[in-house]
């Protein structure tokens, strides 16, 4: 499965990159900003995507969670917090928490696939 990764953190992104390629799947970025995940989705199509939802003073992933549930493709949230505030664009979207474990990351990609 081709997963977009959006992670303001570099050496998250980079774990996150490594568990998704030994779970054999295909990454699109990691990006650090909505801005460049955005970007990154015109030219590149993914079947599920994972969103910081704090990126920072880059602001949050919401833009992303809103053209990704537009066109139907599945996403979980990322977040070093237990709770996510109402504004996230998609309530109900699934939130892992960091760390996230190989267990929980591998969980979501099925329940997402």
């Amino acid at each position: 499965m081709r997963v977009l990764v959006v992670e303001d953190e570099p050496l998250l992104a980079m774990m996150l990159e490594e568990s998704l390629i030994d779970l054999g799947h295909q990454v699109v970025g990691p990006a650090a900003s909505a801005e460049h995940a955005l970007r990154l989705l015109t030219n590149n199509p993914v079947e599920a995507a994972l969103l910081d939802f704090s990126l920072g003073s880059d602001g949050n992933s919401v833009p992303v969670a809103l053209q990704l549930r537009d066109a139907g493709i599945p996403f979980c949230y990322l977040s070093g917090h237990a709770t996510l505030d109402a504004g996230t664009g998609a309530p109900d979207a699934p939130l892992l928490s960091k760390p996230v474990s190989m267990a929980a990351l591998e969980d979501a990609l099925a329940r997402m696939a």
